[in-house]
């Protein structure tokens, strides 16, 4: 049976008000079209929308796959698949966060192919070292009730993250939902990678002292 942090990961999107933190994990040119644009082509159903995604969003993309499976053709198929996934979700989905509904698609594809590669074989990625990290605040097993308990984490979760400072909520999203490496975080916040070790530290005993509070304790 899973654990509830790898369950938790491929099922949970974080559905909160991030300030722009995808924003400022991905800062794009001028002269590419608009997501509504793109999202307009993919609704008249042209093949254009897939070279505009790849365009604007393909660098981006990839950072999100290579983090969690850390091979370089496993996250070019990866890109792949998540084009052909929103060419078919669009129509009849008309995402109002274009950015958060492609790294929805890709991620959860990578964490498939991270699923696939894991029952053959234990293969070192960002993301294995992020699950460690946060298991010592969520692992436990799930009863037979476990759509309801992943939910109820959800919704745990997402309060938790509210109450963080946008700067706390950048950090945990960086490291726990895309794999980004301490030292990348560091890079992009200007500050030294103790400083981000030491808040991760901190978001992760805040959420272990939310979840025992809750009733969600480790065994």
């Amino acid at each position: 049976m899973e654990n509830v942090t790898t369950t938790y990961v491929g099922y949970f999107i974080f559905n909160v008000h991030k300030e722009n933190v995808m924003e400022e994990k991905n800062k794009q040119a001028a002269d590419y079209m608009s997501d509504e644009e793109i999202i307009e082509l993919y609704w008249k159903r042209e093949e254009r929308a897939i070279h505009e995604t790849d365009r604007k969003y393909r660098n981006y993309l990839y950072r999100v796959a290579f983090n969690i499976l850390h091979d370089r053709l496993d996250s070019e198929e990866c890109l792949n698949d998540t084009y052909l996934g929103t060419w078919n979700s669009i129509p009849p989905a008309k995402p109002t966060v274009f950015q958060m509904f492609l790294s929805k698609i890709m991620r959860n594809t990578a964490v498939n192919r991270y699923r696939y590669n894991m029952a053959d074989k234990r293969i070192a990625s960002q993301m294995t070292v992020a699950l460690e990290e946060l298991d010592e605040s969520m692992m436990y097993q799930l009863s037979d009730e476990e759509e309801k308990l992943v939910s109820e984490i959800g919704l745990l979760l997402n309060e938790y993250l509210e109450g963080l400072s946008k700067r706390g909520r950048f950090v945990f999203v960086s490291r726990y939902y895309y794999a980004d490496e301490i030292v990348e975080i560091a890079r992009m916040l200007g500050v030294s990678e103790r400083t981000v070790y030491r808040e991760l530290v901190e978001l992760r005993n805040g959420l272990k002292e939310r979840l025992e509070k809750e009733g969600f304790v480790r065994e």
